[in-house]
């Protein structure tokens, strides 16, 4: 006889079995990557053996710049760089100052990871492929700089470098020395998927798809990427210093742009976003130009390193057109086209049922520093030009608190040219916004978020590379405290349980948590609306920006959202509010500014503002008897 097991909710198990339920797919690939470089050495050839080798030490500047490229968007030429320091300055401290090679080794990483933070600086505010160019651009400076130091050995370099020994056992073969590899690997494997896992990983991730969103929602993106490349340059680093053991001499060659090139490569065929591909890539590029030293000079006699990048070249174009996610991607889609592969929905404590419709969902948390009625945002002389052109004129007005303004206006008045420099987007021209008595005009849209100020947006801003619960755990960015190092070291899980449970109860106030595990880039135009609400809701502001929040919602929908608006403004909540549909407004806010031209003609309750003259004119035209008639027409109609 069978009887039926009850799984046990996720709240309810011991830490132990969290710790492994968590982190399995981890666990099992770092094991089976120790056991094959286990058993390697027993079973290969040299030639193979050095080939591993070699894969082992290049893996490490692959995952930094996966991580600075597939989790944080930017492109960097420079990976060459970074490993050329730290194999240099380990090279440099054992040779000619004979100082332990652990202290060596510490300061060639810190070394690279210093030289990245102050070029960096400067750097991370480029973007594109002005940051390649300025990144392939050091890795010439470096280039150049070894070939003609004294201190680097010129073109001659730094040889003589002794294996280390470890624990009394001299690391003097291939095969002691890809184990005293393999832990470093492993280690920087695990820092770097806890990484992508946590707060700043997902933000990272959040600021690949939309760089605004993310501002908007509390994160500090220069400051973010910054330190993403100081991170990856320490990867490097750490491999150059592996390197030099390796080879017994530092030269110029370990800073040429092939390098760079070469580790490029293993990200690409790897995959941009995984770790493992990085790692896997490592491997495949080894093999290949080991492949291409027999094969190139075969049908080229005489060929130089030159064709062999060349190879290295067609390689890459033939990747990105065959596979333009990279082997990860590529096995991932065959995994989940396979009977026993594919997506399942999550065991969590938090799994969802249908809901009943007829039920009134729980309210998001609201913030209310502010007494009702006192001002929480204060707009004065508020101006924006773009050359001769003013898009916003002089525009003054004062948010009281637990209400909800309206701001209407004709396409092109500046609504949302105002609502961005209240944000932070955009930069006003002249005139100030106060936010909780804080002048927050001209600053970047994280730190209005930071006071907490939230925002949706006219044009969609959807986190398409993760689901509809990742992109209202988003919202929770600023509640969170949890950052690079703690994300890598994996000490948030409880920060990120109690997010994730709120993110599933704001999803619930909108009805959408059956979508909730959904991609969100699947979504209707409508939910994905709906959805951007509950990210904003999730940061719990104390006031929010809602631009066209009723913009592509069904009648059921634009009723759910009306209600909820009501309800957060009778918590305390204040709201400002453009919308096209003027009768919506009319009858949910208390107040109602109208813009036309750039300029406030207007600004009181509803009836005032719907009986002023330069209202109606404004909206449907000179003769003011008619253009009420067409106004009354038109909200009868809606």
């Amino acid at each position: 006889m069978t009887h039926a097991t009850t799984p046990v909710p996720a709240g309810m198990r011991s830490p132990g079995a969290r710790f492994w339920m968590n982190n399995k797919s981890m666990l099992i690939g770092c094991g089976v990557l120790v056991v094959l470089m286990i058993v390697v050495p027993f079973t290969a050839s040299s030639s193979v053996m050095n080939i591993v080798v070699f894969a082992m030490i290049f893996a490490l500047p692959a995952i930094g710049l996966n991580l600075l490229m597939g989790l944080a968007g930017q492109v960097s030429l420079g990976q060459a760089a970074f490993f050329a320091i730290g194999a240099y300055t380990h090279a440099i401290l054992l040779t000619k100052l004979d100082l332990p090679g652990p202290v060596a080794a510490t300061i060639g990483v810190l070394a690279a990871m210093l030289v990245a933070l102050l070029v960096g600086l400067p750097l991370m505010r480029l973007r594109g492929h002005y940051l390649a160019l300025a990144t392939l651009g050091l890795g010439f400076i470096v280039m150049i700089g070894v070939r003609e130091w004294d201190v680097t050995g010129r073109t001659t370099g730094i040889y003589g470098i002794s294996r280390p020994t470890v624990f009394g056992i001299p690391i003097d073969n291939n095969g002691f020395f890809l184990w005293f590899v393999t832990p470093f690997v492993v280690i920087g494997l695990i820092l770097a998927l806890n990484l992508t896992r946590s707060r700043a990983g997902r933000a990272l991730s959040a600021v690949n798809d939309s760089e605004l969103a993310a501002e908007s929602l509390g994160v500090n993106t220069y400051a973010l990427r910054l330190k993403v490349f100081v991170l990856s340059a320490g990867f490097a680093g750490l491999g150059g210093v592996f390197y030099a053991y390796q080879v017994a001499i530092v030269s110029p060659s370990t800073s040429e742009f092939h390098l760079s090139v070469s580790i490029l490569l293993m990200v690409v065929i790897g995959g941009l976003g995984s770790v493992w591909g990085a790692v896997a890539g490592a491997f495949l590029v080894q093999f290949l130009g080991e492949g291409m030293r027999d094969i190139i000079p075969a049908i080229f006699p005489g060929a130089t390193g030159e064709v062999q990048l060349l190879g290295y070249g067609i390689v890459l174009i033939l990747v990105i057109l065959l596979l333009p996610g990279g082997l990860f991607q590529a096995a991932t889609t065959l995994w989940q086209k396979l009977p026993f592969g594919g997506k399942r929905p999550p065991v969590d404590a938090h799994a969802h049922a249908a809901e009943d419709d007829t039920t009134i969902p729980q309210l998001p948390a609201v913030s209310t520093p502010v007494a009702a009625g006192e001002p929480i945002l204060v707009i004065s002389g508020l101006t924006k030009r773009y050359g001769g052109v003013v898009a916003v004129n002089d525009v003054s007005l004062s948010v009281p608190a637990g209400s909800i303004l309206g701001l209407i206006g004709p396409n092109g008045a500046g609504k949302t040219t105002c609502f961005n420099m209240i944000s932070g987007a955009l930069t006003p021209t002249s005139g100030t916004v106060t936010f909780l008595g804080q002048v927050i005009s001209g600053r970047k849209p994280h730190v209005a978020a930071a006071h907490g100020l939230t925002r949706t947006f006219q044009n969609l801003q959807v986190f398409t590379s993760t689901d509809v619960v990742g992109n209202v755990y988003m919202g929770r960015y600023r509640k969170g405290s949890a950052g690079v190092l703690r994300g890598m070291l994996g000490l948030q899980s409880s920060e990120q349980s109690a997010h994730r449970a709120a993110s599933y109860e704001i999803l619930a106030s909108m009805r959408l948590t059956d979508a909730a595990d959904d991609s969100a880039s699947d979504l209707s135009f409508g939910k994905q609306r709906i959805m951007e609400v509950c990210r904003a809701l999730a940061a719990e502001p104390a006031l929010l920006l809602l631009d066209e929040p009723m913009a592509g919602l069904s009648g059921a929908e634009r009723d759910v959202m009306a209600e909820l608006l009501r309800r957060l403004r009778a918590a305390g909540l204040t709201i400002v509010l453009v919308e096209h549909d003027v009768a919506q407004v009319m009858s949910l806010a208390d107040h109602v500014a109208v813009l036309d031209d750039g300029v406030l003609i207007a600004h009181g309750d509803p009836e005032s503002v719907r009986n002023d003259p330069a209202v109606v004119v404004a909206y449907l035209g000179t003769d003011l008897d008619e253009a009420e008639a067409e106004l009354i027409e038109l909200e009868e109609h809606a």
